[in-house]
């Protein structure tokens, strides 16, 4: 369980995070949803304290900001929104996810952390599917968005981490794309019961994937908890200033957010 206690945290004269509370469940899909300029990704540089910040961040009971670097990189993986084009091969990238393991005097990556690539790679459907060519064939200039995206998922699973953080994993990718690409993380998460906190944009992508959410506003918790609990009309037209609809997926009830036009 990812714990959030009265986080605050600024870049040098310029955009604060207020006072952020909020806690994940294990195994579950929690997003991050708000207008831009809200503080969605700030609140995930504040987590891996890449910006100044104040308050706890707690993972299992544990002060992530107490941890040695090694440790917290064993313990969480961040995904950013742009995976370089690199001439890197494939299973390469993906067992850079390993670093974290590697005894000083390591060298070179063991068997078992190529063991590991690979079964993050089938785990997020890339194995096999690179136009029928061994991952290790392909470098990542290669591949299309969407398969970079899976790439940098598979590699940040090889850390094995307790705590997923993808900074709009889904951002300029066809639709698709988007589906394999949430479909292959809500698996991860529930097979290791890992904690995942994503950024989205897309209000109905969180609502098909995500079982709660983290609503922000101008660097405040605006609203917080289940899916339905949060997608409510009066609270998300305040928040992004538009008029808006609510209704229901025909097949699974869960919310769907429609402009009112």
């Amino acid at each position: 369980m990812l714990q959030l206690e009265h986080v605050s945290a600024a870049y040098q004269g310029g955009f604060r995070l207020q006072d952020i509370c909020f806690e994940t469940q294990e195994g579950r899909m929690t997003g991050i949803i708000g207008p831009n300029g809200s503080g969605k990704s700030t609140l995930l540089k504040a987590i891996c304290r890449d910006i100044p910040a104040q308050g706890s961040v707690r993972i299992q009971g544990r002060n992530l900001w107490e941890m040695s670097v090694a440790e917290r990189a064993r313990t969480v993986a961040i995904v950013p929104q742009d995976i370089e084009k690199l001439p890197v091969p494939v299973l390469d990238f993906v067992m850079m996810g390993r670093t974290p393991f590697k005894k000083w005097h390591q060298l070179f990556y063991s068997d078992a952390d190529k063991a590991s690539a690979m079964e993050k790679l089938q785990q997020v459907g890339l194995s096999g599917s690179l136009d029928g060519r061994d991952p290790a064939l392909r470098t990542l200039d290669q591949l299309s968005g969407g398969e970079r995206q899976l790439a940098a998922i598979a590699r940040a699973l090889c850390q094995e981490p307790r705590l997923l953080l993808l900074d709009e994993p889904t951002a300029n990718l066809d639709l698709a794309h988007q589906i394999s690409v949430l479909q292959a993380v809500a698996k991860a998460a529930s097979d290791v019961r890992m904690d995942t906190l994503l950024v989205i944009h897309d209000i109905n992508l969180a609502s098909a994937f995500c079982h709660n959410l983290l609503c922000l506003s101008e660097g405040k918790v605006a609203a917080a908890g289940g899916t339905s609990e949060v997608l409510k009309k009066d609270l998300l037209e305040k928040v992004y200033g538009t008029g808006l609809c609510i209704g229901r997926h025909p097949l699974n009830g869960r919310s769907l957010v429609l402009p009112e036009v």
